[in-house]
């Protein structure tokens, strides 16, 4: 069954063009949520560095009124800093291989000992081949467009990587779920789902269409 993961970076960049405060971006993100059906809250945390903008902070993140797994996005360079700070506000936090540094490992370690989930991101320019601990993490994610920016058109050969993630973990006998990020909408959503994705993480194209989630669960029917 593909789950749902929504993106909530486009009411970020949003508040900020109409230079509206903390307090009024809280209150349209948990109207928007409030009775939508989805799976995931993911979290888009970015440091200002390794993408432009820096983004949600913890005191906005603990406001949010929503009860679902939250999945944060670390486009941070310095991760371990990051996860401290977003501890106890998540379940799953994913970094990017583009600046794993020598001592993951520990990172790992300490995160799976505190009951926390790993994720590891890639990407559009990171070929599948280059990613590191594949095999001790509990999702890939799959990078469709660049980080930073929501609204974004989706990278075709994202689905290459998809298909070839399956692959993987299908002859190594590994159990990692495979995500996708970026550009999705109605119109690539069922190419995503036939490659092997088994959570979409939605931003736009979600709050865009308020059948979006029966649409999924339609494709997810007659696949």
């Amino acid at each position: 069954m593909t789950r749902i993961a929504v993106s909530i970076l486009s009411f970020y960049f949003e508040a900020k063009r109409k230079k509206e405060s903390n307090i009024q971006m809280i209150e349209h993100i948990n109207s928007a949520i409030k009775n939508r059906k989805f799976d995931i809250l993911h979290l888009d945390i970015g440091d200002g560095r390794f993408i432009k903008s820096k983004t949600f902070t913890p005191s906005i993140i603990n406001k949010l009124q929503c009860k679902k797994k939250r999945h944060t996005h670390l486009m941070v360079l310095d991760y371990n800093r990051y996860i401290k700070d977003y501890f106890h506000l998540s379940d799953m936090f994913i970094i990017h291989n583009e600046v794993l540094r020598h001592d993951f490992q520990k990172t790992i370690n300490f995160l799976k000992k505190n009951n926390k989930n790993v994720g590891i991101s890639i990407n559009p320019d990171t070929h599948v081949d280059e990613i590191k601990y594949i095999e001790q993490v509990n999702l890939i994610l799959v990078m469709s467009v660049y980080p930073g920016l929501p609204g974004q058109e989706f990278i075709e050969h994202s689905l290459r990587k998809i298909r070839k993630l399956k692959e993987i973990r299908k002859n190594k006998g590994l159990k990692f779920s495979i995500a996708v990020d970026g550009g999705i909408n109605m119109q690539n959503i069922q190419k995503c789902i036939d490659a092997g994705a088994d959570i979409l993480v939605m931003g736009t194209g979600f709050f865009k269409d308020p059948h979006i989630e029966e649409t999924i669960k339609e494709y997810d029917q007659i696949k």
